[in-house]
């Protein structure tokens, strides 16, 4: 997930306490703090939660067939059976100097340079949500773009900020060349033992680090031909352009800085995707503060890019800042991320909108 942020953790963490998911403006198990515990298990599954995350992701995908639609995010949560459980394992990083290093590479390394990073262990759990909650939401954003994918024999996908190697695992069983780009760099550190990335079922897993497309580097290794490009939760109106109320301002660490101008970003995304190719944005929200209060970048979950600017870059718009609200709410429900909030509750706490737009011939 494309973003450059400091963490507020004494908000987050409470949010992530009462939801298990984590509003992708912030990291605050990336910064050391004890990863999401396991959801509980809902009423559709009483049996308590299995100790194997790849075990629960195979439960909650079988709850989550009845509401997607399309046979590619059937085939997509189907494809849990061939999830790998991956090992503990650790990492090591600076903060102050962005740098994540995995258990090989800090073994190669002199013990002067090893005393200035910090160890952290991450768990198999931590492994697949990291600090944004299960990789099965994604089912949603690849629900709706796939009636307008246009056809092709081996699909090209890049998630912009992906957060997590998930749903790019789960893409690539279903045959998709899964491209995944992120800033933060304990990804690469993290997804770096043999079957994390590359080959996998019938198609392929690859990560970025980075600004994409502003660095030239990462548009050389990112490469076009996408059918898709999709964003959850990265590309928001209060990240890019936010709007505080009168005499609040917002500290730039916490918002998402692309490197390039919005008319850039959109040519550099048209370009990438093939005629016809779809570039989507999927915002899952908390609501905003009142004006009294601190604002909330990402509580603005709208596309930060209007309808105009999509048509000028040459996209025709096929929806625009549509909400999904009780989607995510049954969803959710499914996961047990609503244990404990009343049922009239839990839409106040949850917004969602989405966009799509699809290259033009």
């Amino acid at each position: 997930m494309q973003r450059l942020i400091v963490l507020d953790l004494r908000r987050m963490v409470l949010f992530l306490a009462t939801v298990m998911l984590l509003i992708p403006a912030a990291r605050p198990v990336l910064a050391g703090d004890p990863p999401p515990a396991t959801p509980p298990a809902t009423d559709a599954a009483a049996a308590p939660a299995p100790e194997r995350i790849t075990d629960l992701m195979r439960l909650r995908a079988a709850e989550l067939q009845t509401i997607v639609a399309t046979p590619l995010a059937r085939q997509f949560l189907a494809a849990t059976a061939s999830l790998a459980e991956p090992s503990a394992r650790v990492i090591y990083r600076d903060r102050a100097k962005g740098i994540a290093l995995s258990q090989r590479a800090y073994d190669a390394m002199t013990p002067e340079a090893q005393a200035s990073l910090t160890a952290r262990e991450c768990t198999p759990q931590f492994y697949y949500e990291t600090g944004y909650g299960s990789p099965l939401v994604y089912v949603r954003v690849l629900d709706l773009v796939a009636p307008h994918l246009p056809r092709v024999d081996r699909p090209k996908l890049l998630d912009f900020g992906y957060g997590t190697i998930g749903q790019l695992q789960l893409l690539a069983h279903c045959g998709v060349d899964a491209h995944g780009v992120d800033v933060e760099p304990i990804f690469e550190a993290l997804y770096s033992e043999p079957g994390d990335v590359g080959p996998m079922g019938g198609g392929s897993v690859a990560i970025h680090t980075g600004q994409w497309p502003a660095e030239e580097r990462l548009r050389t290794a990112v490469g076009g031909g996408y059918a898709a490009i999709t964003s959850k939760n990265t590309l928001k109106k209060g990240y890019l352009h936010p709007t505080p109320p009168p005499g609040q301002t917002v500290d730039p660490s916490r918002l998402v800085h692309l490197g390039v101008s919005d008319e850039e970003f959109l040519k550099q995304v048209h370009d990438a995707l093939v005629p016809g190719g779809v570039f989507a944005i999927y915002n899952i929200c908390p609501p905003q503060n009142p004006p009294d209060q601190e604002y909330i970048p990402w509580a603005d979950g709208l596309s930060p890019f209007s309808r105009e600017a999509y048509e000028r870059a040459g996209f025709e718009v096929i929806a625009f800042d549509a909400v999904d609200q009780a989607w995510v709410l049954d969803c959710f429900r499914r996961l047990g991320y609503l244990e404990g909030i009343a049922p009239e509750d839990a839409p106040k706490q949850f917004l969602c909108w989405y966009t799509i737009v699809r290259r033009r011939n």
